[in-house]
């Protein structure tokens, strides 16, 4: 039986994975469940899933407490989180953004199996990730792809690895066209559906930068080793290219259950329980080059990652605050890598050594972008 905790459990890959563990009741026991807010979502999963614990952030109302079923215990904050990770052998880490820096610290300190679909913490936490590959396993679609792939290929033998892009809402828009592209146009992804934040990382290719930065950790891959290509059929999810001319590919339908489902059994397989996809349905298949013009972000990302240090927790805050501004319609789509490269410049924090110094590090990039804005782009959108 494993014991899982679903860190992150109301947003998109958690409630994905509690999908998948409902299949399999008898092999999957569902010991904590944490989100940032005591919502009816997670209410709704307490009860359904009985688990020992339910972790929040925010303090909830009496009447919500009231609520839980019989037998499980509420917790509040970092204690609750360091008591999920203790009741678990495989903790699915879905926390998004910054906030899933310090549970995958914590998970990985403890022992436990990571399911790392948090793209912050495996590329903040580089060094730690490394020494302790034997116990993470990607979820995210691309990386559970390569590493399905790498785990019968000789490092030797590898001429590059391919991360695939859909190329997003703008993939065939101008540069021009891209400057006028409003909130409601970035949204809308035209293959995945994804919360806000990530979905513009995507239509800016950041996403893929950071997905880029995060190969290297998963798989201590030399940056050169590792591309980018648009494949907007998004089935091909990696690829792998040996020295010898071949070409390795991992492939499936379009679901994030997929990876979550190996994740969650590996090694051993399972027969996937939802609908599929006959062969046939995944056609094409067709690869393009990345335009690293109107794609700067992908140059930001290698570049930050060439640094290293301090600049990649830098370059997360960066561009979750300037992220928020475009959401907010305070500047326009362009404007979200221009006011990054612009963070990225004036860095002159020292690298950080420690979980807490990571964290401010973060914190300085947003700050950063915050100053840079009131400065620079106040009023003009």
């Amino acid at each position: 039986m494993i014991k899982l905790a679903v860190l992150g459990s109301t947003g998109s890959v958690g409630t994905q994975t509690l999908e998948v563990a409902e299949k399999f009741p008898e092999e999957i026991e569902v010991k904590a469940l944490l989100a940032r807010r005591a919502s009816d979502t997670l209410l709704l999963q307490t009860r359904k899933f009985k688990p020992e614990l339910v972790v929040t952030y925010e303090e909830p109302s009496k009447d919500w407490l009231s609520s839980l079923p019989k037998g499980t215990q509420h917790m509040l904050g970092d204690e609750g989180l360091h008591a999920a990770v203790a009741l678990s052998d495989r903790v699915m880490n879905a926390v998004s953004g910054v906030n899933g820096i310090k549970p995958a610290h914590v998970v990985l300190k403890s022992g436990k199996l990571l399911l790392a679909s948090n793209k912050e913490s495996i590329i903040c936490l580089g060094e730690l990730v490394k020494e302790n590959r034997e116990r993470v396993i990607p979820v995210d679609s691309e990386h559970n792809a390569l590493f399905q792939l790498l785990r019968d290929i000789d490092v030797k033998d590898i001429r590059f690895v391919y991360l695939t892009a859909s190329g997003g809402p703008f993939k065939d828009w101008s540069l021009e066209e891209m400057s006028k592209a409003t909130k409601e146009q970035a949204l809308r992804h035209p293959r995945w559906n994804m919360g806000a934040k990530i979905t513009i990382d995507s239509a800016t290719l950041m996403n893929k930068g950071f997905e880029l930065l995060e190969a290297m950790n998963l798989f201590c891959l030399d940056m050169d080793r590792i591309k980018v290509v648009i494949h907007p059929q998004s089935v091909v999810h990696g690829v792998v290219e040996l020295k010898d001319g071949s070409f390795f590919m991992h492939a499936s339908q379009t679901d994030m259950k997929i990876p979550i489902m190996h994740a969650l059994f590996y090694p051993e397989r399972k027969t996937y329980p939802f609908e599929r996809k006959p062969l046939p349905e995944l056609s094409p298949v067709s690869f393009e080059e990345v335009d690293t013009d109107k794609f700067r972000a992908l140059y930001l990302a290698r570049w930050a990652g060439e640094m290293g240090g301090v600049y990649i927790p830098v370059l997360l805050g960066a561009d979750e605050e300037a992220v928020e501004l475009f959401l907010e319609g305070r500047i326009g789509f362009l404007k979200i890598v221009e006011i990054i490269e612009k963070t990225l410049s004036e860095v002159n924090i020292s690298d950080p050594r420690s979980i807490d110094e990571i964290l401010a590090a973060v914190e300085w990039g947003r700050a950063k972008v915050r100053d840079i804005y009131e400065r620079e782009y106040a009023g003009v959108v």
